[in-house]
């Protein structure tokens, strides 16, 4: 009679179990590679660099190889929150290259370089447009001169942005409106920077427009 008792008590346990809701699945890890970034990680899974980075704390895009990201929180606290809304390639392809750019900031430059190992200032833009079938020159004057020239005034985000020095362009980087822009620099890296700070002011040359 015990041992009836005893098999009776295991099933209805089990039923128990089997019937019970299930536990909300367990967070989305990624280990990073060399080479990643945050954009190209986000759109993997269908997420935005920005919520990567609300989940992991992360002040800006940098990241390292052997780090650890919480790519999605999967608790049951979270299960009210609202959809990520995603940028529309259709309705603002300069949002969504603007964005890409920002995913290098901390890139350390190279001399030469054209990958996101280190980049010099064109290969740095050359890449970014690459990424979004805009096929630009290697050289910053040849960047500035492949698009069309436009007033400051007239100036949006996505155009180049360039700078010269002893009389020929040497630098260019992307707008990012508001005056301010992003390049790799041989000082810091890939960084956003003031068009009207501190030496940029001084070498400003113009803004050329590749997209349409």
């Amino acid at each position: 009679m015990g041992k009836v008792k005893l098999f009776l008590g295991t099933v209805l346990l089990s039923l128990a179990m089997f019937s019970a809701p299930l536990s909300a699945s367990a967070d989305t890890f990624y280990t990073v590679n060399p080479g990643d970034t945050l954009w190209a990680i986000s759109q993997s899974y269908n997420t935005s660099v920005e919520q990567i980075q609300a989940l992991n704390n992360l002040n800006s895009s940098l990241i390292f190889p052997g780090q650890s990201l919480i790519i999605a929180n999967n608790t049951d606290t979270n299960q009210n929150v609202p959809p990520i809304t995603l940028v529309s390639r259709g309705s603002s392809r300069a949002g969504t290259i603007l964005d890409y750019a920002k995913s290098f900031i901390g890139v350390p430059y190279r001399y030469g370089g054209t990958t996101p190992k280190g980049f010099d200032c064109s290969g740095y833009v050359q890449y970014v447009f690459g990424n979004f079938g805009i096929d630009l020159p290697r050289t910053a004057v040849e960047q500035y001169n492949f698009g069309w020239g436009i007033n400051a005034k007239d100036a949006r985000p996505g155009d180049i942005v360039a700078f010269r020095a002893g009389g020929t362009i040497s630098h260019t980087g992307i707008y990012l409106g508001g005056s301010n822009f992003i390049s790799s620099t041989s000082s810091s890296g890939v960084m956003i920077a003031s068009i009207n700070g501190p030496y940029w002011g001084d070498h400003f040359f113009g803004f050329s427009r590749v997209m349409p």
